[in-house]
């Protein structure tokens, strides 16, 4: 049982790989791996290919034949899948909001599968195929206005108190509005003002007549007319 990873003369397996429960093990039919070290036929990459292979025994998460993987960039979420499999199923892609939707993975290498979709929400997007999960983040992990969430007029106040305004919590209740005029005050019991600073400028003039000249000298010989009418009556 097991993968076999290695082979040699007449196809013979050289390195076997097996999962046994929760365990691993891993076992190299041959005892010559010191030939690649004395460079014997080119030699070989004997000091890597052990080192993976204590790693993979330890459950290295970046070693497993079978991973999924997320990562956003520009805008988009990348998932990659690797496996041993010939074929794998569609990744359920799981948004901040909890809009769900299916991925198709297409075959980007021998062993590795990937996929790309928009990655339009800022937050966590979950992951899952099969009994494989990710999550990744989308965004900045640590914006300034979520680095503190509390509900403080700390922040407000010495702004409030340089511009003579004040800072009302409406669960205390809804402030009437006042128009005040500069320098008057700008807050009160049960009060907030909006400063009336009649600020404008004038940026051009124009003069239409209501009527035109023609129409206005019919208007007025017909207003005539009808006087002289009715005072010849």
């Amino acid at each position: 049982g097991g993968n076999t990873l290695m082979t040699g003369i007449q196809e013979q397996p050289i390195l076997l790989l097996d999962r046994i429960g929760k365990g691993r093990v891993a076992q190299m039919m041959s005892d010559h791996i010191w030939l690649w070290a004395r460079g014997f036929d080119g030699g070989g990459p004997q000091g890597e290919l052990l080192r993976r292979l204590a790693h993979w025994l330890m459950r290295e998460p970046d070693l497993e034949e079978e991973s999924l993987h997320a990562r956003v960039r520009a805008g988009k979420l990348t998932v990659e899948r690797r496996t041993l499999k010939d074929s794998v199923g569609h990744v359920q892609v799981t948004a901040p909001s909890g809009a769900s939707q299916e991925m198709e993975l297409k075959s980007a290498a021998p062993g590795l599968w990937r996929g790309e979709v928009a990655a339009t929400e800022i937050g966590l997007y979950r992951l899952a195929e099969g009994s494989l999960s990710a999550l990744v983040a989308s965004g900045e992990l640590n914006p300034l206005e979520l680095s503190d969430l509390r509900a403080t007029e700390d922040i407000l106040k010495p702004v409030t108190e340089r511009t003579g305004g004040s800072v009302r919590w409406l669960a205390d209740g809804i402030p009437d509005l006042r128009r005040v005029d500069p320098g008057r005050d700008q807050a009160g019991r049960g009060w907030v003002g909006l400063v009336a600073h009649k600020a404008y400028v004038v940026t051009g003039l124009k003069d239409v007549p209501l009527l035109s000249g023609l129409l206005l000298a019919v208007l007025a010989l017909g207003t005539l007319m009808a006087a002289w009418w009715r005072e010849g009556r």
